[in-house]
């Protein structure tokens, strides 16, 4: 019995160890006779573990991306037609499925009636820092490739383009190679306001999923609160420069996340209200640094106790020697 139980134990280890992982679909360093470089696991089934980084691209429920729970160079990959699912930023999955090179662009894929599963293994987990790139990144398919599918930004970034064609505009940075982002999860005249870009606007941080297609890679912001600290050279632009960003995700289950940016050392605090106006959870109230700051709502009161589904609000005040700044943001809790 000993034994038996020694090899099971042994096995289950053994599958652990060497169980394929996003990376093993993506990494490689062999480009193709057409430029791309190619997954080494093409046509083969997988079966792999990761975060959901963002939902609904191309605007279908059954397209998002995944990345590994440490993030990091070759750790995310597009997952294609999984059927109509209902996932959410944060939400843990494994996918069983074929990987498909799609002119250039690895996924794993459903396509065409092939066989794919997702299974929902948790949620509420904590989204993959964005890489942060240059925008000369892209021009280089070599360097490019390792972060396919990846959640990346770019840092200070001026508009050289206008939306043209698909929706698709461009930027640069200090390297002053333009790249390209693009409306693969949301269309920029579908928000309230619309945002609307023009050559000379500036943005302090455009974050989102990166895809390849056209033979040229693209960042997809996945929501508006991906495109941060709009400060233009013209007046014909839409000012989002504001200290509390936003929650993402926006309707959630069981948890959100607040960003802020402190243009310098400030006291915060941040409160959730309920819809009767009463104030049901103190998430800050310290001094925090200049710089970005994440804040995690579990969807609990100040008792730690399950708040019910529904509409809440973050309160945010914010008070620096660069004066105060107060903003409120509604969320839902769906269940």
């Amino acid at each position: 019995m000993k034994k038996i139980i020694g090899i099971l134990v042994f096995t289950f280890v053994v599958s652990i160890v060497f169980a394929t992982t996003i990376y093993d679909v993506q990494y490689t360093d062999v480009a193709g006779p057409d430029g791309w470089y190619p997954s080494p696991m093409v046509d083969q089934e997988v079966t792999v573990i990761g975060i959901v980084t963002g939902v609904e691209f191309s605007h279908f429920k059954d397209n998002f991306f995944i990345e590994m729970e440490d993030g990091g160079p070759w750790s995310g990959v597009y997952v294609f037609m999984a059927g109509d699912t209902t996932l959410v930023a944060g939400d843990e999955v494994e996918i069983t499925g074929t990987v498909r090179e799609y002119y250039g662009f690895t996924e794993i894929s459903g396509y065409d009636d092939t066989f794919i599963s997702v299974t929902l293994l948790s949620s509420g987990n904590t989204i993959p820092a964005p890489m942060i790139v240059q925008t000369a990144d892209f021009t280089n398919a070599a360097v490019a490739e390792q972060y396919e599918s990846c959640l990346v930004e770019v840092n200070d970034v001026v508009v050289t383009q206008e939306q043209i064609n698909f929706g698709q505009w461009y930027v640069t940075d200090i390297s002053g190679t333009p790249c390209q982002i693009d409306d693969g999860f949301f269309y920029l005249d579908s928000v309230t306001p619309p945002i609307v870009i023009t050559v000379g606007m500036e943005w302090a941080i455009i974050r989102g999923c990166l895809d390849y297609s056209y033979d040229e890679y693209g960042i997809n912001p996945r929501i508006p609160e991906d495109l941060i600290d709009v400060v233009s050279s013209n007046e014909n632009t839409v000012n989002t420069n504001s200290e509390f960003i936003g929650c993402y995700p926006n309707p959630f289950n069981p948890q959100t996340t607040a960003y802020l940016n402190l243009k310098n050392d400030s006291h915060v605090t941040l409160n959730v209200y309920n819809i009767k106006g009463e104030k049901i959870r103190t998430l800050v109230n310290e001094n925090l640094s200049a710089g970005e700051h994440h804040v995690i709502w579990n969807g609990t009161d100040n008792n730690d106790n399950k708040v019910s589904s529904g509409i809440y609000f973050f309160e945010s005040d914010i008070d620096s020697y660069g004066g105060d700044y107060t903003s409120v943001k509604k969320v839902i809790l769906l269940k």
